[in-house]
């Protein structure tokens, strides 16, 4: 396996995976991804950005990341809780792997490539959010040391908005 950036040639399997991901979040009763978001724009706009990168094996995209810079506006209001520092942050969204590769570790290296970015960057704080429902999530993020911080909103207009939100610094 290796990750590597996105490019626009990759679309077509990266929505497949998209689709495959929300259908795998509806049997598993969380409502994330079940609406218009993520749309094929932020994709194509996270690659055009040099902030998207996929897991690929033999051709075959496997997992999926983005790894944002800048100001995240969600991120401005946090409730019952603080973000644990006020320094510059990368964002981690969008982060997907193939059904069948679920369990196998592809997850892990994604965001094993995410610290090592943050690192190379100089930026070594790091922000990622999940539904409150999304056990394999949290238990995910908390193995990587992210500390839960609170709850944010997002702005989308459909569904459950409510996001736990959760830091690290590197």
């Amino acid at each position: 396996m290796r990750i590597r950036p996105a490019t626009h040639q990759d679309l077509d399997q990266i929505w497949q995976l998209r689709l495959e991901t929300t259908e795998l979040l509806k049997t598993r009763e969380i409502d994330q991804w079940q609406y218009v978001d993520p749309k094929l724009e932020t994709f194509k706009k996270d690659i055009d950005q040099h902030e998207f990168f996929v897991a690929e094996e033999h051709h075959e995209i496997i997992g999926m990341i983005a790894i944002k810079s800048g100001i995240e506006h969600t991120y401005d209001v946090i409730y019952d809780g603080k973000w644990h520092y006020d320094l510059p942050y990368l964002t981690i969204h969008r982060l997907a792997v193939k059904k069948d590769r679920l369990g196998t570790m592809v997850s892990r290296e994604l965001l094993i490539f995410a610290d090592q970015l943050a690192k190379d960057s100089g930026i070594g704080y790091i922000r990622i959010d999940t539904h409150e429902k999304n056990k394999y999530a949290i238990r995910l993020f908390e193995s990587f040391n992210y500390i839960y911080c609170g709850w944010i909103l997002l702005v989308q207009a459909k569904g459950d908005l409510k996001r736990l939100a959760f830091d690290k610094k590197l």
